[in-house]
């Protein structure tokens, strides 16, 4: 049997030695996606379930109650992972599963797609 820890550490040691890092990946599950972008999907899961039409007016409404009602900070937080979900190089469909594995259960709002949406956002925001 492999011994994992010991294989683990022989791959660091070398990666540090050599000062060889794995090129950064996009985010391809669920845990992925909410460790790379935590405030974004907070943001989708809180204010763009599937609950979203019942409770606000609109796409606006709802960005701008999480304006209203969370911490600078972590409004902040959110421009910035909205501004980073570019720099990932997705296609509009992968985009789509990236928004819906943070939470988002409604459409994005039109003519904007999944990848537009959140430029948009930021916008209002920042």
């Amino acid at each position: 049997m492999l011994d994992r820890p010991a294989l683990l550490a022989d791959h660091i040691r070398r990666s540090v030695a050599e000062g060889l890092v794995p090129a950064p990946a996009s985010p391809a599950t669920h845990g992925e996606w909410h460790a790379c972008f935590p405030e974004l999907g907070q943001f989708l899961g809180g204010w763009f379930s599937q609950d979203m039409p019942d409770e606000f007016d609109g796409h606006e409404a709802a960005v701008d109650d999480y304006a209203a009602t969370t911490d600078r900070r972590l409004v902040a937080r959110l421009v910035g992972e909205t501004r980073e979900l570019p720099a990932l190089g997705l296609d509009e469909a992968e985009y789509a599963v990236g928004v819906a594995e943070l939470g988002m259960e409604v459409e994005v709002l039109a003519p904007y797609g999944p990848s537009g949406w959140p430029a948009l956002v930021a916008a209002r925001l920042g």
